[in-house]
């Protein structure tokens, strides 16, 4: 790797690291003003409202007006009455908050799949003109569906996003009916949660692309094939390869040998890059990593990872935790290939995120030095939750997706990449379809 690779290298990695740094401290600030202005009642609808009929309770007394006097002030009593409930309700909401919940929440779930974790919270059925709601606040990438069980809500989530986390921070919100006013209470729960992709579902496209298949006969090939061709007997040949009938019949001496043949290159390397929109190409090489179709002898590095492993586990770990080098996809593909014998390199699989961004300038320059150009799966996905369950329902899902995700950046990626001679396919990840 030349000096100006490396400082261009080095640069990126900063400039990812600062972009990254932004986005938590402004996540920070939002958080905090979250925080502060959950105390207060009012909202801003509020605000206006109060303002609004402010001013027209001092136009109606300025102007003897009799009948938007009373208006104004049912106005500002209804606006106190939903204040006084909301401010109630959620100290209700906090005192019950206190109990401890039959929670459980497994310490593993998968992206796109819907787990009850068993968190129950009161409702607040029984106080007027209030709701309340809940969110996760962190982890972020997670939907939160409530389901009303008697007089309290149960939890259902469906992570959509990968990550390894210490605690959950759960945001409740009660507000009254109309929008006008609410207050924010914030739990954190101490719970390890490890969110692992879905595997990409196994199409038969996927299958027949990547299977081994039987030697290829060629002339200058190594002596590795089967035992189909013939030769005169040689010292020290092994008697058991001794044609004994024909040399009964013809008095020759001939001994068989095994086709000169070369055998097709298994693919044993790949390497995901972490990207925008990057959990469909995640699932990808989960799937490809757990079902054996790089080979029993692989290795599998994905970005920020420190080294290259060939224990399918140890992947998912790298898998899992490259979720946090979305800023710099692509940022590791050097030491990964530094870290590769040049062999195992002849026919590598890159799995890459739909959406364009540095990491393709990355990955053509490391195909331009490996031995062979690299293929590279790009996965993309739809909406898993409305997938039908009726197979009329998954044909036209399936005939959909054939056309769906051809998008402007989508295309311009994939231009990219062929021009740098590279093999790109889409994988679709509800269907399993390599998309054209």
């Amino acid at each position: 790797m030349t000096g100006s690779t490396r400082d261009a290298n080095i640069a990126a990695r900063g400039m990812g690291n600062r972009a990254r740094e932004i986005r938590a401290r402004w996540r920070r600030i939002a958080m905090r003003t979250r925080r502060v202005t959950g105390h207060v009642p009012l909202r801003v609808p509020g605000l206006l409202f109060a303002a609004a009929a402010g001013a027209v309770l001092w136009f109606s007394t300025t102007h003897a007006d009799y009948l938007l006097f009373p208006a104004a002030l049912v106005g500002l009593a209804l606006l106190g009455l939903c204040a006084l409930c909301t401010v109630l309700a959620s100290v209700a909401l906090r005192l019950s908050l206190r109990k401890p919940s039959a929670e459980s929440m497994p310490e593993q779930i998968e992206t796109t799949h819907i787990v009850r974790t068993g968190f129950r919270f009161t409702r607040l059925a029984i106080w007027p003109l209030v709701e309340v709601r809940m969110e996760w606040e962190q982890p972020a990438g997670i939907e939160v569906h409530l389901d009303p069980v008697g007089r309290a809500y149960e939890e259902v989530v469906t992570a959509r996003e990968r990550g390894r986390h210490t605690s959950i921070t759960r945001r409740f919100v009660v507000e009254d009916i109309f929008g006008l006013t609410a207050m924010t209470v914030g739990r954190t729960y101490q719970r390890a949660l490890r969110v692992v992709p879905a595997r990409c579902a196994q199409g038969p496209e996927v299958i027949v692309g990547h299977a081994s298949g039987d030697a290829f006969s060629h002339p200058l090939g190594r002596a590795e094939g089967d035992l189909i061709e013939m030769r005169r007997y040689g010292h020290g040949d092994p008697m058991r390869h001794v044609l004994w009938k024909t040399f009964a019949r013809t008095r020759r001496l001939l001994v068989r040998m095994p086709e000169r043949a070369v055998s097709p290159m298994p693919t044993t390397s790949a390497f995901l890059v972490a990207g925008l929109d990057d959990e469909a190409a995640a699932a990808a090489a989960r799937l490809y990593v757990e079902t054996g179709l790089l080979g029993a002898d692989f290795v599998f590095a994905a970005d920020g990872a420190a080294a290259p492993t060939s224990q399918p586990a140890e992947a998912v770990e790298q898998i899992i935790e490259s979720v946090r080098e979305r800023d710099n996809g692509g940022g590791t593909l050097e030491v990964f290939r530094r870290n590769v014998e040049p062999v195992r390199l002849g026919r590598c699989i890159v799995f890459a995120p739909p959406s364009d961004g540095a990491w393709c300038d990355r990955v053509a320059a490391f195909s331009r030095a490996l031995p062979q150009p690299a293929t590279v799966i790009i996965g993309v996905e739809g909406d898993a939750s409305e997938r039908p369950k009726t197979r009329l329902g998954r044909w036209l899902v399936r005939r959909r997706a054939t056309h769906a995700h051809v998008n402007p950046d989508l295309l311009r990626v994939r231009a990219k990449l062929e021009a740098g001679g590279m093999q790109v396919k889409v994988l679709h990840r509800e269907t399993g379809q390599v998309l054209q």
